[in-house]
C-alpha cells in the first residue's frame, strides 16, 4: 500500500469519510458526530494520510494533538478516521496505516497516542490491542456512551523494539517512495551518479547505516564497493538481503541500531547515511560513533532534510553537529526532483565530511 499525506478536505478522503459513515451508521444506528476541524491535522499539530492500492483510495487515518493525558506524558495526539474499505480488509493495511500515524506523530514530539471506538467495531478493538494498546478512562465526545472504548499507547517506551515494530510495518510499501526504491531507471541514475561523485573509488568499504530495505547498499555493490548494511528492523534486512541475492551481489546485511552501530572501529573508508541523523536519540553523540567507524581517511556522507512536516535536520544544523565532531562538512543541496520522484519544497541535501587536516 502507497501512503500519502493528504488534506482531510481532500476528494479521496472525502470519499473514505463518506463511506465510514455509512458504516457507522449501519452499526450504530447513527454517523459519527464528534466535530472534526480540519486544520487539526496541519503542520506539526496533526496529519492525515490515505493508502492507495493501484491508486484506488482504500484506507485513512489522521492523528491531532490531544489533551487527553496518558502514561504521564506532556505531549500526546488522538487517532482519528481510521478505516480500511471493506474490499481491501484482511492485508494488514490498517496495521500499516496505523504505524505510519505513530511514526510521524512520533516524530513530531508526541509521546503517547489515544484513541476511541466501539463496542460495534470488535475488529478494530482487536487491531488496537494487539498493537500494544490499552483500555482506559473515557474521554471526548461519547465517553459517555456505554458503546464507547478508549485506548492509549505510549510511544517512548522500549524505543529500541518500538522502532523495529515501526520500521517493521513500514517495510512492506517502503520501496514505494521513489528516493527509497529507486525504479525509475532515471532516479536510480541520478543516485548512483551523486554517490559515486562524492565516494572514494571502489572497492572502498562503505558502512550504510539505517540501510532500510539495502536499495543504497545494492547499488554501490553492483558498483564494486565492499558494503556493510545496517538497519534496526529484521524485516528491512530480510527485504534488503532478498534485494542482493536478486542482484547477485554481496552485500553484509545486519541488524542493528544506528544510534549504537556494533560494527568494527576503524574498518570503514565511509560511513553513508540517509534520512536517519535527525532521528537518532542524540544526533551528536549519535555522530560521534559513527565517525569511529571511519579508518584513517575516512569520509562521513550524510543526506538529510528539513520536511514540511516539521521534522528533519536543517543543513545548517548539520553543519554544526559535525563541526562539533571535528570535521569539516561540505553541502550540497539537492531540489532536484529527479531525486525524489517530484517537486518537495522541502530543504533536502547532501553533506560530505572528509577528515579535518592536521595542523
Amino acid at each position: 500500500m502507497q501512503i500519502r499525506r493528504l488534506p482531510i478536505t481532500h476528494p479521496d478522503a472525502l470519499r473514505l469519510i463518506a463511506e465510514v459513515q455509512k458504516e457507522y451508521v449501519a452499526r450504530y444506528g447513527t454517523p459519527d458526530e464528534a466535530p472534526i476541524q480540519a486544520d487539526v491535522f496541519e503542520s506539526r499539530q496533526g496529519a492525515f494520510f490515505v493508502g492507495y492500492l493501484d491508486d484506488e483510495p482504500v484506507a485513512m487515518g489522521g492523528w491531532r494533538r490531544s489533551p487527553v493525558p496518558a502514561f504521564g506524558a506532556t505531549i500526546t495526539a488522538e487517532v482519528k478516521r481510521m478505516y480500511v474499505a471493506e474490499g481491501a480488509r484482511g492485508r494488514g493495511l490498517a496495521r500499516q496505516l496505523l504505524a505510519r500515524l505513530e511514526q510521524t506523530a512520533a516524530e513530531a514530539g508526541v509521546e503517547a497516542m489515544v484513541l476511541e471506538t466501539g463496542t460495534g467495531q470488535p475488529e478494530a478493538i482487536a487491531l488496537y490491542e494487539s498493537s500494544g494498546y490499552t483500555q482506559v478512562p473515557g474521554f471526548g465526545y461519547y465517553r459517555d456512551s456505554p458503546l464507547s472504548r478508549c485506548f492509549a499507547r505510549s510511544l517512548v517506551a522500549d524505543g529500541l523494539a518500538e522502532a523495529r515494530r515501526v520500521w517493521g510495518a513500514e517495510a512492506a510499501q517502503f520501496d514505494d517512495e521513489p528516493d527509497h526504491g529507486l525504479g525509475s531507471p532515471v532516479t536510480r541514475a541520478a543516485w548512483r551518479d551523486l554517490l559515486l561523485g562524492v565516494l572514494p573509488p571502489a572497492p572502498a568499504r562503505v558502512a550504510d547505516l539505517g540501510c532500510g530495505t539495502g536499495t543504497l547498499s545494492v547499488l554501490l555493490a553492483e558498483e564494486g564497493y565492499d558494503v556493510t548494511g545496517l538497519d534496526v528492523s529484521p524485516e528491512m534486512i530480510r527485504r534488503a538481503t532478498g534485494k542482493a541475492r536478486a542482484a547477485a551481489v554481496d552485500v553484509a546485511f545486519e541488524i542493528g541500531d544506528a544510534n549504537r552501530p556494533e560494527l568494527p572501529l576503524g574498518a570503514f573508508d565511509v560511513v553513508l547515511v540517509r534520512h536517519v541523523l535527525w532521528a537518532m536519540d542524540d544526533p551528536a553523540l549519535a555522530l560521534r560513533r559513527w565517525v569511529d567507524l571511519l579508518g584513517p581517511g575516512g569520509a562521513l556522507v550524510l543526506v538529510e532534510g528539513s520536511w514540511h512536516t516539521g521534522a528533519g535536520l536543517t543543513a545548517a544544523e548539520t553543519v554544526t553537529l559535525v563541526s562539533a565532531v571535528g570535521r569539516d562538512a561540505e553541502v550540497r543541496p539537492m531540489p532536484e526532483p529527479v531525486y525524489w520522484g517530484g517537486e518537495t519544497g522541502d530543504e533536502r541535501y547532501l553533506v560530505v565530511s572528509p577528515p579535518r587536516p592536521q595542523v
